[in-house]
Order: structure tokens, then sequence, then C-alpha cells
């Protein structure tokens, strides 16, 4: 039994051990990937915004969402980027007493803590997690943010979950939707992400960069648009250019793709239109007389070549590649790596996933004499150099 002149003394440690457990629950609720990645470092945005002057801050996102938002000061450097490790040491030294900071769109966002894990696991000190996000950095610090090209950033044209949530439909709501006449369907995945495809007749494939410039000229303001991705992450960046554009009539598949993968009724397989892989002769003769390539390198782009998926591009499992090659992963990136280095080739790997662009002299499903093909050499020539 507790005396009785010591029961007000346990009553309050029992009211500020409640108190504190209530605490640390809400932020795990507020914060749910704290708990995940116990050795990150995470920065709040009090902190950030007295250390703002004297700290790194690196935006992981892909360009399209650094566009639309961004802080102020951030340097942009894509988590899957090829060069990520490299450009990262680039832009800090391992040892520096200056934070170095990732953020991405919000709480439940791992990308920032992956990048964070990422640095420490290769030396890097002093690197911290904000995991507010780009959205609590716009109404905490909106004079040091960037939203839609507008500096201060305006909160009120912060687009709020409930409005964006307006606009997702169901895969049923979407497909009557897509009947419909004066109705344009798009997919703005990239062409990697395009193995099944709904069964709705006449569907745009259009990834986020064409599209933009399509959306900016406002060429589809007096039709129905319905707009679907891969897990219904990326509709959210284009929603800002639509209500941009005064685009009012458009909607979104809710969950992408992601929502009906388990669903054979609802999607068919991409079947890849009759184009033959043409190459250059020039440019494999230069391939093949190549005396840096070892047999392994030989291999892995002979391999690549041959299973061409759209235009220039290449996806494959890293095991399949493996099995297939009867080269190991390590080799294989040895490989790539070098391929990559001579100009051969680009790389990443997502996910257990090789994406190559290969260059387009090399091997092009479709007509190397279009303005298309011109386009991608130049793209791809401008992208070795970097």
């Amino acid at each position: 039994m507790i005396p009785t002149k010591a029961q007000p003394l346990f009553i309050a440690l029992i009211t500020a051990a409640s108190l504190l457990l209530a605490a640390t629950g809400r932020a795990q609720e507020d914060y749910p990937l704290r708990p995940y990645y116990p050795e990150v470092p995470y920065m709040t945005t009090d902190r950030l915004m007295n250390e703002y002057d004297s700290t790194i801050v690196v935006d992981i996102r892909s360009r399209f969402e650094y566009e639309v938002a961004r802080i102020n000061k951030a340097i942009l450097l894509p988590l899957t980027g090829k060069d990520f490790a490299q450009r990262l040491e680039e832009i800090r030294p391992k040892q520096s007493e200056q934070s170095l900071i990732f953020y991405c769109n919000g709480h439940s966002c791992a990308k920032s803590y992956q990048a964070a894990q990422l640095s420490l696991s290769m030396g890097f000190e002093n690197v911290f997690v904000y995991d507010g996000g780009i959205f609590d950095w716009i109404m905490a610090a909106p004079d040091k943010a960037t939203l839609m090209g507008s500096t201060p950033a305006r909160a009120d044209r912060v687009i709020s979950k409930e409005a964006l949530n307006r606009r997702m439909m169901t895969y049923e709501q979407f497909e009557n939707e897509a009947r419909k006449p004066n109705t344009i369907v798009i997919d703005i995945r990239d062409p990697f992400q395009r193995d099944l495809t709904p069964r709705i007749d006449g569907i745009r494939n259009i990834p986020l960069d064409p599209l933009l410039e399509l959306v900016t000229s406002r060429i589809w303001t007096e039709k129905r648009l319905l707009f679907f991705d891969a897990v219904g992450k990326q509709v959210r960046w284009l929603q800002y250019f639509l209500e941009s554009f005064d685009y009012f009539d458009y909607a979104f598949l809710d969950g992408g793709i992601r929502s009906i993968a388990d669903s054979a009724s609802k999607l068919k397989p991409v079947i890849e239109s009759d184009r033959s892989v043409v190459s250059s002769q020039a440019m494999l003769l230069k391939l093949t007389a190549d005396q840096r390539l070892n047999n392994s390198d030989r291999k892995v782009i002979s391999y690549l070549l041959a299973n061409i998926k759209f235009n220039n591009y290449v996806v494959i499992d890293m095991e399949r590649l493996s099995l297939e090659t009867g080269i190991n992963d390590s080799l294989l990136l040895s490989s790539m790596k070098k391929l990559t280095s001579f100009g051969y080739a680009t790389h990443s790997v997502i996910q257990g996933m090789l994406i190559v662009q290969v260059d387009p002299r090399l091997a092009w499903k479709g007509d190397n004499d279009s303005a298309l093909w011109e386009e991608k050499v130049h793209e791809f020539e401008t992208s070795i150099l970097k």
C-alpha cells in the first residue's frame, strides 16, 4: 500500500508517465516510419527553420515533383538516379559538421529515410531526415518554399487530401466514365512500367514529361480527362498543373494499376507492335572491337540488345538476368558500370529491377530514321555527358 502522504506524488508520476506514453504514441502515429528506421536521426520543422542557413538540404524526389513544390535551398538529387552516390560525395564530404538533410513528400514517404540510411552506410556523418516533408515546410516557412514556381509559397494553393480524394474513382467508376463520349484516358506511367494495361479501349500512353507540354498548351480543356499511374502517387503532382491551367473535368484511378493487380478480368498484357530491332552497323562494329570489354561485359550487352522492350529500354529482374546469363549480381553490376562509363548504356536498379537505356544507335525498336529516334539519340548523348 502507498502511504497517504506519498499518494499525490505517486499520482503525479503516473499522470506524467501517461502523458509521456500518449505523446510517444501520437508521435509514432504522426510519423509512422520513425520506429522502422531507429538508426536514422530526424530533424523537426522548428530545428530546420533555426538551422536553415547552415544546412545542406537534399530533395530526393523526381524532377517533376521538385518543379511542383520544393524547399528553396534544396539540391535535387533523385534517389533513383544512377549516380546518386557519386553526386552525393560532390555535394558534401563524408566528414563534415554541416548537417546533410534529406526530405521527400511527407510523414509516410520512405524515400528520405532510404536516402539517409544509404548515406550512413556510405560513411557520411551528420545525416538527418526531415520527415515533415514538403507540405509541412510550406505551412511553416512559406518564405523559404516554392510552389508552382512562386515564392513565397502560398499555403492556400496547396491541394488538400480531400480535394485530391474527390478526384479519385474506383475502377468500376473509371471504366464506366471511359466509355462516355468526349473522354480521353491517359496512362502516365513510364514505358518500362507497362507490362499490363486496363481492358479499356483507346488508352493513350503519355509519360509525365511530354504530358505536361500538352497540359500547359490547354488543348484538352473541353475534354473529360481520366488519368492513371502505377500506384496512385504521381497523379497528386499532375493535379497541380491541371488546376493551374484551368482543367476542371478530370479524374484519377484510385490506387493506380496496383489497385486492380489481382484482377485478371480487368487487365491485359501489353502486346508489342510488330516492330523489329534495328541497329547501326558502325556502332555494332565499334562495340565488337572495344578491347576494354571482357567476356562478361560482352555477354551482358548482347543479352540486353536481344531483349529491347520499348524503343531503347530494357527492364529485367536482376535474379532472372543472373540466371539466364550465368553471371552473378556483382559481376553484372560491374559490367553495367563499365558499359555506362564507356557510353554504351545508362542504367539504374530499383527494387531488384535493372532498368537500362542503351544507345539508340546500338538497338532501337522501330524506325531509326524517325524524328523520335533522332531526339532519343540526342537525349542519350546528353545524359552520358553529365
